[in-house]
């Protein structure tokens, strides 16, 4: 049957019969039935006529050998001039095929390429016609994670330590041009805002050269250890470092007050350890002109002290012999 028959039977399903030819209610019907109609007869009539036009399809990289990667990455689409039945035109646009690139050679016809998956209508240019591919041996290699946050803290809390990945590094593959001048792999930037609890989130890695490089992960948990901070007073010596042999120092005042932030979890230990001093290394003793030098403070490994300042500042100094 044809479509006008089909059409014809289909509106006379459509209209309901009406005892009263002048309702104004049935005539509105018509009238959109009509309007309908004609839509749909047009729509059929234009899409059974040829039209050219230009559509952008899909491209993808196939028969890439395991041993080998991609140097550049190649276009992602192709634009591609058409000529055919509507209906046909239509149906590739909304579902267009992708566009084989074949790596067996170095150079690749796509106009070859395209008539081949293409149907029911005339392909009469293809843009790009060719694609050169770049390709090189795939290597291997292991690579720092770089965590990217920005943290803000609540105040009188504070990072103790680095923001750490886990794992904190990658393995990563791809052209061998491309992974040996990569030093590290970073996450993708995540501003967080005022933190007062330590940090303990997964983040995603950075895609930006996804298309060339395999990652063994796409992301990352990233931790960080944040804990308020206090401020304390310790009484402590004054020491001369790096003094040659028969060399000796005094200073004036022998033992200074020393006001610092600590974490919390570290006031009690910073209290009681013994190797927590202040100094002035000899070398700022000879360079020194004025008479009083500013001592520096000495930390064992393993506490976490910040912003230390003196009183006093400054110290006078005297008795330099040398004892032969």
């Amino acid at each position: 049957m044809s479509i006008l028959p089909k059409l014809r039977s289909l509106l006379s399903g459509m209209i309901p019969p009406s005892r009263d030819d002048d309702d104004p209610g049935h005539k509105g019907r018509v009238i959109t039935l009509c309007v309908l109609a004609s839509c749909i007869l047009w729509f059929a009539f234009s899409m059974q006529e040829n039209y050219i036009q230009v559509l952008d399809f899909p491209t993808e990289v196939r028969d890439l050998p395991e041993d080998r990667a991609l140097a550049a990455v190649p276009p992602s689409s192709v634009r591609i001039q058409l000529e055919g039945e509507g209906i046909q035109i239509l149906r590739l646009y909304y579902n267009p095929p992708i566009v084989p690139i074949d790596v067996s050679g170095e150079e690749v016809d796509l106009a070859l390429a395209a008539p081949e998956i293409i149907k029911n209508v005339s392909v009469q240019t293809v843009t790009p016609r060719t694609v050169r591919l770049a390709v090189e041996t795939r290597i291997r290699r292991r690579v720092p994670v770089e965590p990217r946050i920005n943290l803000d803290f609540t105040p009188g809390y504070r990072l103790i330590g680095k923001i750490r990945s886990e794992p904190d590094s990658i393995w990563i593959s791809g052209a061998r041009s491309i992974v040996e001048d990569i030093r590290t792999w970073p996450t993708r930037t995540r501003n967080l805002g005022q933190m007062r609890d330590s940090l303990d989130a997964t983040v995603a890695l950075s895609d930006s050269l996804a298309p060339l490089l395999d990652l063994e992960v796409t992301e990352v948990r990233v931790v960080a250890d944040i804990q308020a901070f206090t401020e304390a007073r310790r009484s402590v010596d004054v020491r001369a470092t790096g003094l040659p042999p028969g060399v000796r120092v005094t200073f004036s005042p022998a033992v200074v007050d020393v006001v610092y932030q600590v974490p919390l979890s570290q006031y009690d230990r910073v209290l009681q350890t013994q190797d927590f001093y202040a100094f002035v290394p000899y070398d700022d003793i000879l360079r020194d002109a004025q008479g009083r030098v500013f001592p520096m403070l000495h930390v064992p490994d393993g506490l976490d002290v910040r912003s230390p300042r003196f009183e006093p500042e400054s110290l006078r100094y005297y008795d330099v012999r040398r004892d032969d």
